[in-house]
């Protein structure tokens, strides 16, 4: 991935490009930790502290490779809407899918980590060994492939504990841990209980099933929908609405 690439990953969901392109540039030229003021401008500020290693030193080649960012945003703003959605379904393994139907939920989100370039986020109030065990080789391949990974909890995470443990082994053995970063609601906030995943603001999949074994595996039967297109930075939204806090413990 080139550097104009993730200076555009940076921008790609910022209201107004020129703006947040500024605030990006200001950031950047200063060496010190990134401030919280570039979230007003649509920015993540972990994605920002996370591409300065990969910056020119030079003041004017970190102003003019910002640019060429924006531009890469420009251009792909540029392309005709192709908003779509799939139905999903979680079945018993070798069960019929209905008509119309074609993906299952557990090979849907393993496409979406596969898929991912820049960052992946998602969701999971209900986190079990099993549903981990479906994610974790594909979430620490990406990793390698430079992909930021950000999981959203409940505040329970002690019972989640043996799912992370799957997690952060995958991570160590063959991923880079540094890129996936935890998030536990804090108590009393609103208990996040979306089920969803998003890839690069460009896919997504909302719908009932949790990250668990019987909810990826067809013990239950769930329903959910695979949106592509523009329309899937609307679930980033969404998820910046959980109020939570980094966990230190994978």
């Amino acid at each position: 991935m080139t550097l104009t690439e993730l200076l555009g990953g940076v921008l790609f969901s910022a209201p107004d490009l020129d703006a947040a392109t500024l605030a990006l540039t200001r950031e950047l030229l200063n060496p010190g930790p990134t401030s919280q003021a570039v979230r007003a401008m649509g920015l993540d500020p972990e994605l920002v502290d996370a591409i300065r290693p990969e910056l020119p030193t030079g003041a004017i080649d970190i102003a003019a490779a910002c640019r060429c960012g924006a531009a890469w945003v420009q251009g792909r703003r540029s392309v005709p809407s192709d908003d779509s959605w799939e139905p999903v379904l979680s079945v018993l393994p070798g069960s019929s899918l209905p008509q119309g139907v074609r993906r299952t939920t557990g090979e849907t989100l393993v496409g979406l980590v596969t898929e991912a370039q820049r960052i992946l986020r998602f969701v999971a109030p209900f986190f079990d060994q099993t549903g981990a065990r479906y994610l974790a080789g594909a979430i620490a391949a990406a990793t390698t492939r430079g992909v930021f990974v950000q999981l959203y909890l409940p505040p329970d995470t002690a019972i989640k504990a043996p799912a992370l443990a799957v997690l952060k082994g995958a991570l160590e053995m063959e991923g880079v841990p540094s890129r996936v970063r935890i998030v536990a609601a804090r108590g009393g906030a609103p208990w996040p209980h979306l089920k969803v995943m998003v890839r690069d603001g460009i896919a997504a999949y909302v719908g009932s099933a949790n990250v668990t074994g019987p909810g990826l595996g067809g013990a239950n039967l769930e329903f959910g929908v695979l949106v592509r297109g523009p329309q899937a930075r609307v679930i980033d939204r969404v998820i910046d609405l959980i109020r939570g806090e980094a966990i230190a413990d994978t």
